[in-house]
């Protein structure tokens, strides 16, 4: 069930007046609490196109002298703006910056629907598009196989970066301090009996991985599945999502994802182009 701003007002309001052990009000973090409310108030403006002072401070539950702070503060930085004829509050295009980045996401996923469909034509097996989500991928979109038996991913899950085509493709391609700093940190579990789980082993494929600009896997993440992946880059040179082909292990084999290489290498690099990307240099 979808979470209303009034409903996320009033968690905010019991989560600011919890106790201590021995009965005396717990002092919520105010800087928190400011946070939720504002938020509150963009939902509750960007349902309802205009809003009083008043009428926000009803529907959040708090001072209408606290709601006017919030709103001064959000003017300030040009989130919302005062009616004239009005005098009530409306947000201004300015919020329009706050979801620049989806929309960058979502022209990923237009740029490279061609290039996967021709991808999916020529291998005959299923590709997807995956974007990192911190130390994690998951698959946004997919064509799938026309194949009577095939692979289809799961969408929308998290698959960690340590194995898997997919995941070595966007692991391969990190800055190298934050490759230094997740391969210390994270804890390699043993997903099939083909993982790397070493991190030593994993840094030299890495390496090979930035090197040959692609990554192949063969039934390391999950048992009967292979497949082959390359990066797609943002506009500062960081490999923010991966574009895969993958199918039944049972007949494909590192030959045959060599063969489709430089296919989905261009289509990476032609997706990397046509969203005002760049692929740093010395990257396969």
């Amino acid at each position: 069930m979808a979470t209303t701003p009034t409903r996320r007002a009033k968690t905010a309001r019991r989560r600011s007046t919890r106790t201590d052990a021995g009965g005396a009000p717990e002092r919520a973090n105010a800087s928190a609490v400011a946070v939720e409310r504002a938020a509150d108030v963009l939902f509750l403006l960007a349902e309802r196109g205009e809003s009083s002072v008043t009428e926000l401070a009803r529907s959040i539950g708090s001072s209408a002298s606290a709601v006017h702070r919030i709103l001064v503060a959000l003017k300030r930085k040009g989130l919302v703006e005062q009616r004239a004829d009005t005098e009530g509050y409306a947000l201004s295009w300015s919020v329009l910056a706050l979801g620049r980045s989806l929309n960058a996401r979502a022209n990923l996923r237009t740029v490279a629907l061609s290039f996967m469909t021709e991808l999916r034509d020529l291998s005959g097996e299923t590709v997807s598009l995956n974007v990192r989500i911190g130390q994690e991928r998951m698959c946004i979109d997919q064509v799938e196989s026309t194949q009577e038996v095939r692979w289809v991913a799961r969408i929308g899950v998290p698959s960690p970066l340590y194995a898997g085509a997919t995941g070595w493709a966007l692991l391969a391609h990190m800055g190298e301090r934050e490759l230094e700093a997740y391969l210390a940190t994270v804890k390699l579990a043993r997903l099939t009996p083909h993982t790397v789980a070493d991190p030593k082993a994993l840094r030299r494929a890495m390496d090979e991985v930035r090197a040959q600009g692609y990554a192949i896997s063969l039934q390391d993440r999950i048992l009967g599945l292979a497949g082959i992946s390359t990066p797609i880059f943002d506009r500062s040179g960081a490999a923010i999502a991966a574009i895969t082909i993958a199918g039944r292990a049972d007949h494909l084999t590192a030959e045959t994802f060599r063969g489709w290489a430089p296919a989905i290498t261009v289509a990476a690099h032609r997706i990397t182009e046509l969203i005002g990307g760049h692929r740093p240099p010395g990257r396969g």
